[in-house]
């Protein structure tokens, strides 16, 4: 028997063999280059140049909108501060003529005390409805009815 017709025979499908897999890896490195070559493409396509500057603007925006908005809560804080004021006043002005009215009813008083609790009375009245008025202005000074 010859042997020489078989080893040529089992010789060949493996060069064969060996072919197709040295083609098949050449063609998946030429697939993973095409590969990398796409996604760079798209990588340096949704690059922008002036990202960095793009995004200090937006935060330069950012910050002024929050340093205008904090001006404004200031200014609310100061007249909200001062609105209390002006009617912690009034509290103790009322308290004033609340005392002066107890004052009147529980002491027999001469006509002439009389004119002067009422006369005290009507400055307190009048000192109450100024701030009453105060009190009724908004942030933007008109008044409330």
């Amino acid at each position: 028997m010859d042997i020489s017709a078989l080893q040529k025979g089992m010789t060949q499908p493996m060069f064969q063999e060996r072919a197709d897999k040295i083609v098949m890896m050449e063609n998946t490195d030429k697939g993973k280059e095409k590969d990398n070559q796409v996604i760079g493409k798209i990588h340096n396509n949704g690059k922008d140049s002036d990202i960095g500057h793009n995004l200090d603007v937006i935060a330069d925006n950012q910050m002024d909108k929050e340093d205008d908005l904090h001006k404004q809560l200031q200014q609310e804080i100061k007249w909200a501060q001062e609105k209390q004021k002006l009617l912690n006043l009034k509290e103790v002005k009322l308290l004033q003529m609340r005392e002066i009215s107890e004052q009147g009813k529980q002491v027999v008083v001469t006509p002439e005390q009389l004119r002067n609790l009422n006369h005290r009375l009507d400055k307190l009245a009048a000192q109450v409805s100024a701030i009453d008025s105060d009190s009724r202005r908004t942030r933007d000074g008109e008044k409330l009815e």
